[in-house]
């Protein structure tokens, strides 16, 4: 059998991990310098209205658990393909890689180039190849064919969080205050990166929607703190005739974001050529 490895900023529930066949790799974050926790299934953790992630820190999947993931499945005549958070935003990658090195071919690592949903649909796509009898190798290069087409769209309250936490590309530093004006962020191969501007909540949702492109087959509208909004758009997106789906974000990467986030994730339809 071919098992899916992830980390834990794929925002799954443990249904989806069970479903998807994932095994799922935790990202850590630590209060105060002092308590460290695992991030586990999205379910295991709650936002409270108004909660300060103020004096959280994040700290990447290690080597070791993937190392031991991947023996397990190894011992038992299984293989793996690893997907997991962009490179450009964390080691974890690097990690899973380093393991992979050490279990031998078995087992396949994917930088995904993205986090959230666009990991999710990365992952569903995945365990639709091999369900269908596609093999490691043939996923393998699927997927990384696939990140190219992966588009994710997001808002922030405040920028402070994303960038004190260094994994900012190129964004005005003016644009977060100037008359009410906030960007729309995206991820550009795999770094966090400036869209566009909105100015309050109501254009940002108008840009939510008029950023979406090239006939996603699904749409996912992710969050964190910001139920309301989140409803407004997946039933804006509805109307339109796109198949959405509703998720939450977890607490590691609402740790570097800031809440409230809203994001709408996708992917686009396969360029000429691609398959």
């Amino acid at each position: 059998m071919i098992y899916l490895v992830t980390d834990s900023t794929a925002c799954l529930t443990r249904r989806e991990a069970n479903e998807l066949r994932a095994l799922v790799v935790p990202m850590h974050y630590i209060k105060d310098g002092r308590e460290t926790y695992p991030e586990g299934f999205i379910e295991d953790w709650q936002p409270e209205p108004g909660q300060s992630l103020t004096g959280y820190s994040t700290a990447q999947a290690s080597s070791a658990a993937f190392l031991d993931i991947f023996d397990r499945l190894k011992e038992q005549g299984h293989e793996a393909l690893c997907l997991t958070i962009s490179s450009r935003l964390s080691g974890t990658y690097a990690n899973a890689l380093k393991a992979a090195e050490e279990t031998g071919p078995c087992v396949q690592v994917v930088d995904s180039r993205t986090t959230a949903g666009a990991m999710y649909l990365m992952l569903a796509k995945a365990r639709e190849m091999f369900d269908v009898g596609a093999t490691l190798q043939e996923c393998f290069e699927r997927l990384k064919l696939l990140r190219k087409q992966t588009r994710t769209l997001f808002t922030l309250q405040e920028m402070g969080p994303l960038r004190r936490s260094g994994r900012l590309g190129f964004v005005r530093s003016s644009v977060s205050t100037l008359l009410n004006q906030r960007p729309l962020l995206t991820l550009s191969d795999g770094s966090v990166v400036s869209h566009s501007l909105a100015r309050g909540k109501q254009d940002q949702q108008r840009m939510l929607l008029q950023g979406l492109t090239g006939k996603p087959g699904e749409v996912i509208v992710q969050q964190c703190g910001d139920e309301e909004r989140a409803d407004s758009l997946a039933a804006c997106l509805t109307e339109k005739g796109l198949r959405v789906t509703q998720r939450r974000i977890g607490i590691v990467l609402a740790i570097h974001l800031g809440t409230p986030i809203l994001s709408t994730a996708w992917v686009e339809e396969s360029p000429e050529g691609a398959d």
